[in-house]
């Protein structure tokens, strides 16, 4: 083999050492983000190919290749993530880690193996300069094919650990990546002392030192191991988080239904403390009709219908629990000056546990209430839908609102109030994050539709499914 054609085999490694990289950039973004923002965050592995164009620049040596490629990631990520730039960088991080170690253990396999095939050569062979070639040739090989396993198989292992996306912040970000920025920096102090030119002769670590060519890749595995075990145990850390919300979510509906069921034992007590109490009041209007006092009787009249229409239900559900939360949130609501329009039947029929349609009901009607305490008393109101189509159940809540829209970090749902005055605090409520997973349970979704001051929640529900 001539030089020029040894030369060739080292340009064509390059290149496919780059195109890997692009490759397996793709494949990190897959396991980390959604499918619905995948396609956006795709151009990432395009701009990484900058660095096939930036292989073929004389003098630019990967030290200014990678920073360029990652300050245009990041920028693209800037964008397409709407100014989030947390996970993006660290997928970036992550990517670089991987491709250091990567190199590390692949590059002792290549000292081992160049060295081994010099070594069955002979010096006084007259084709021994052409031998050496493609010996090294075939150590250029098989750096690039075990940097190619040796990637895919970190990614493969890291795609088992990761069972799903998930969100990060900074302190995320800051715990999970100094793995990643010690692989990057071991590999550079590594390529920096691999090679050192003395005063009359060179340095060659893996020559002057030889257990080098195992320590290295030790250390490598141990840091690829130590990023594997962080991110296992955020993810476990994460999904203990969730069930604790989720069993919070769970207390605090049982609260919220016992508060309502309490309600509605007070009302029933009420109404039969009036019923006893009637004979009385009749007895006290005959006395004052018998003697004349016809003023005094009138206004006993007026001040008995008040007290009755503290008891009377306006809305009739068809169901106790739905009874008690419509009402109470009427009475509510009546008290601030709104118009509130119910078209609400809950039927025997109905497979849909009065228990969760409590608990939509609570939350939906708490946020319509919120919303419209903010603007104009003669602004506000609220419209209670329930309608039926096929198989599902059709919970339509739209109220006027002031059109300020907070959105929840992460999330397309918008922050109620109680949230924003304390994030930390979870006894604000369930809020319409869980009016979704209520709607998930029952195969259904959640829409939320915002028309200029208009606030339109629909809830469907499908009936036929088995909980």
């Amino acid at each position: 083999m001539s030089q020029e054609e040894y030369e060739w085999v080292i340009n064509i490694s390059g290149i496919c050492h780059v195109i890997l990289q692009v490759l397996f950039l793709e494949i990190i973004w897959e396991i980390f983000y959604p499918v619905r923002e995948r396609s956006r965050l795709a151009g990432a592995g395009v701009l990484m190919g900058m660095n096939l164009l930036m292989y073929f620049w004389p003098g630019l040596d990967s030290w200014y290749r990678y920073p360029i490629s990652a300050a245009l990631i990041l920028g693209y990520a800037w964008i397409c993530c709407q100014k989030h730039l947390e996970k993006a960088l660290f997928v970036l991080l992550l990517f670089y880690n991987f491709h250091a170690l990567s190199f590390l253990i692949s590059n002792s396999i290549y000292q081992w193996g160049t060295e081994w095939m010099l070594q069955r050569l002979d010096p006084t062979a007259e084709n021994y300069l052409s031998l050496v070639y493609e010996s090294t040739s075939w150590s250029q090989k098989l750096l690039l094919a075990s940097y190619g396993l040796l990637f895919l198989l970190m990614i493969l292992i890291l795609k088992k650990i990761v069972k799903r996306p998930w969100d990060m912040n900074w302190q995320d970000v800051m715990f999970l990546s100094f793995p990643n920025v010690a692989g990057g920096m071991l590999a550079r102090v590594v390529l920096d002392i691999s090679m050192v030119k003395m005063k009359q002769e060179m340095f060659f670590l893996f020559e002057e030192k030889r257990d080098m060519i195992w320590k290295v890749p030790l250390v490598a595995m141990l840091i690829y191991l130590g990023e594997m075990s962080a991110i296992y145990i955020f993810q476990q850390y994460g999904e203990l988080q969730q069930e604790r919300q989720k069993h919070f979510v769970e207390k605090q509906q049982m609260k919220a239904i016992q508060q309502r069921l309490e309600e509605a034992e007070d009302f029933y007590g009420s109404i039969r403390k009036a019923r006893h109490e009637m004979k009385n009041h009749m007895a006290n209007l005959r006395g004052l009709v018998a003697g004349e006092h016809y003023q005094t009787a009138e206004r006993y009249m007026e001040k008995l219908e008040e007290t009755m229409e503290t008891l009377d239900y306006q809305f009739a559900t068809g169901n106790p629990v739905t009874d008690v939360v419509i009402n109470d949130k009427y009475r509510k609501g009546k008290a601030l000056g709104i118009d509130f329009q119910v078209q609400f039947c809950y039927e025997p029929e109905d497979v849909i546990s009065v228990f969760d349609m409590g608990i939509l009901l609570n939350n939906l009607l708490d946020n319509a209430i919120e919303a419209c305490e903010k603007i104009e008393e003669s602004q506000r109101y609220i419209r209670l839908v329930l309608k039926r189509k096929d198989h599902f159940l059709l919970l339509e809540v739209e109220n006027s609102f002031d059109g300020v829209i907070e959105w929840e970090k992460g999330t397309s749902i918008p922050m109620t109030r109680k949230q924003r005055e304390s994030l930390a605090c979870m006894e604000h409520g369930i809020g319409l994050k869980n009016v979704k997973e209520i709607a998930e349970r029952y195969l259904g979704v959640m829409d939320i539709k915002i028309k200029e001051n208009v606030f339109q929640v629909t809830v469907m529900l499908q009936q036929e499914v088995s909980l």
